[in-house]
């Protein structure tokens, strides 16, 4: 009964409220997500209490019991809030986009393609962070998204309808869309051709993984882009959307490039330079924990279901 609440709120997001909160002032459809993620906070007890002690797991005893309730229950507006963006991105406009979110940092970015060797945003499955892609898309940029083969949930009627609907709506995107596969060509002719492309290194596509501490765990992130980038010279920018509290706007923050370490031994200088990157998200992470919570519990179940490889070594 609790997953098919969950489902109908997910298609009452996706298909008639979306009509609805494209036409009405910003603010309005702010306090509209804010009400259906509190219902989904209320219903979901699995989730919440899954949230929690993942969060708990990753920082220890940073939060009392009524700080850990706040954060737990804004990650689940922060989920609902990038769920109700991804569906705009084949109707967005730049006016709408302004309305919601604005970049931070563009002269990083500006300064990165001057190189002319390809521009890598690199973040998490942090926040909204697809609205990097649409927001610079809307903008001009010619701009790519790295996405993983999409995991169908053959038990979810609704869940299987609104991923059919999202893939017929691709081709209005403003951004292209990469596919991870057997091939790295589009992705290596996309930087050739100076483009900008967004990954999150947090995927689990990836068959090679490098351990990196994250706060109190041991985490498993892909080196492959680093690699890629230490070959092409194509450039790394850390970004990350952030949606502070009482803010109606999210800010893009797009940080200047990654410096890239280079040491006789190949190996270790993926790890190092896979540990620079973890080091510079972990301040987003340490001071948005909403951002990132809902990801955690989203990945630990997957991976107890068999269908990703673990984030954690632990």
């Amino acid at each position: 009964m609790k997953n098919k609440f969950i489902d109908i709120v997910m298609w009452f997001v996706w298909v008639p409220l979306r009509k609805v909160l494209v036409s009405i002032p910003h603010p309005l459809t702010v306090y509209m997500l804010k009400a259906l993620s509190f219902m989904l906070y209320l219903v979901d007890v699995e989730r919440r209490k899954g949230v929690e002690e993942e969060l708990r797991l990753l920082m220890g005893d940073r939060f009392n019991d009524r700080e850990m309730k706040k954060v737990v229950k804004s990650s689940f507006y922060i989920f609902i809030t990038k769920v109700y963006e991804n569906l705009l991105f084949g109707n967005a406009t730049e006016k709408h986009f302004d309305r919601v979110a604005a970049f931070e940092g563009m002269e990083n970015l500006d300064e990165a393609l001057k190189k002319k060797k390809g521009v890598v945003l690199l973040s998490f499955h942090f926040g909204s962070f697809f609205l990097f892609m649409l927001g610079l898309g809307l903008k001009g940029y010619k701009i790519n998204a790295m996405t993983g083969t999409p995991i169908i949930d053959g038990s979810s009627y609704i869940k299987n309808k609104m991923f059919e609907l999202r893939k017929k709506e691709e081709h209005g995107y403003p951004f292209n869309i990469l596919s991870v596969g057997t091939s790295l060509k589009p992705l290596v002719k996309a930087l050739r051709d100076n483009e900008i492309v967004g990954i999150v290194i947090d995927g689990r596509e990836s068959t090679k993984q490098v351990a990196v501490p994250l706060f109190n765990r041991i985490g498993q992130f892909s080196p492959g882009i680093f690699n890629l980038c230490l070959k092409t010279g194509a450039q790394i920018l850390p970004v990350a959307p952030i949606l502070g509290p009482g803010s109606m706007k999210h800010r893009l923050i797009i940080e200047p490039a990654l410096e890239l370490t280079v040491t006789e031994d190949k190996e270790e200088t993926l790890r190092i330079n896979v540990e620079k990157f973890i080091g510079i998200f972990q301040k987003y992470i340490w001071d948005y924990p909403d951002h990132y919570a809902m990801t955690l519990y989203g990945i630990r179940k997957e991976a107890e279901s068999g269908l990703i490889p673990p984030l954690f070594k632990d």
